[in-house]
């Protein structure tokens, strides 16, 4: 049964090959233009909260970031063969931040959880410690990501034949759209409270996922740094500024600024 489902494979395979000949579809792409978005940014409650006691916040910002096109080329392989791609990263500009967190104190240390939009929906869950003058963790999420694509290509056949040589043919591809992706972001904040003012310090790192059909692009590291100053006003209220230093492992570093407003339920 065996050597006879081997038989017949064969043949097929020749009389593919012989005749009509097999063909393999792939997509090549020549440029590609892309927004991409800074890190999120995650931090802690900003203050000694009592032990076994939680809180909501509510929290708007607007940020600044000195625009930048990133431009570089990106190596991949497909089918047994070398292609490259002229990329544009671009990123920065004006844009805000809506968020809501919770967070629960048990005894020193305390657990968190937060969604947001910032280009895109962002969630998280939040790990550390919060005591009275310092707090520290880590936390870990999904950046669901709003990224304007615009690209550049072929989409082409090539059908491969035994006794002859082997055709190719391919037809421009030109796209420009918007689509939703997909990726996971990691990080550490640290935080200084001194009365009611605090100042923190927040690293957030995420690699953006892009795929056009069967291509996949080796998307850089994206690291933002958030460095804010604030102050709570009473139990309700506070107010922060602060300064936004991303690096893109392209290397780039570049800057922003920010400033928002919370409110504690």
């Amino acid at each position: 049964m065996i050597f006879r489902q081997i038989t017949i494979f064969i043949a097929f395979s020749l009389t593919c090959l012989i005749s009509a000949g097999c063909s393999d579809d792939y997509t090549r792409i020549h440029s590609l233009k892309a927004t991409l978005s800074e890190a999120p940014e995650v931090h802690g409650a900003n203050t000694s909260m009592d032990p076994h006691s939680g809180t909501f916040r509510f929290t708007g910002k607007v940020n600044t970031n000195r625009q930048n096109d990133i431009k570089k080329q990106e190596k991949y392989e497909a089918h047994s063969k070398t292609f490259y791609t002229d990329v544009t990263y671009i990123m920065g500009g004006n844009d805000f931040t809506a968020k809501t967190d919770f967070f629960y104190k048990l005894s020193g240390f305390f657990i968190g959880t937060g969604a947001g939009y910032k280009d895109g929906i962002f969630h998280h869950f939040l790990l550390g410690a919060n005591l009275q003058h310092v707090e520290f963790g880590l936390f870990f999420g999904l950046f669901h990501q709003y990224s304007d694509l615009e690209y550049k290509g072929s989409e082409c056949k090539t059908v491969y034949h035994i006794f002859s040589d082997n055709e190719e043919n391919c037809n421009p591809l030109e796209e420009h759209h918007y689509i939703f992706s997909t990726s996971p972001f990691a990080g550490v904040f640290t935080g200084i409270i001194l009365g009611n003012t605090f100042l923190n310090y927040s690293a957030s790192v995420y690699s953006p996922s892009i795929d056009i059909n069967d291509y996949s692009l080796n998307t850089p590291f994206i690291i933002s740094n958030y460095f804010t100053l604030g102050y709570r006003f009473n139990r309700w209220v506070e107010m922060s500024v602060g300064s936004i230093l991303t690096y893109v492992s392209t290397p780039l570093w570049y800057y922003g600024f920010t400033i928002g407003a919370s409110l504690y339920l």
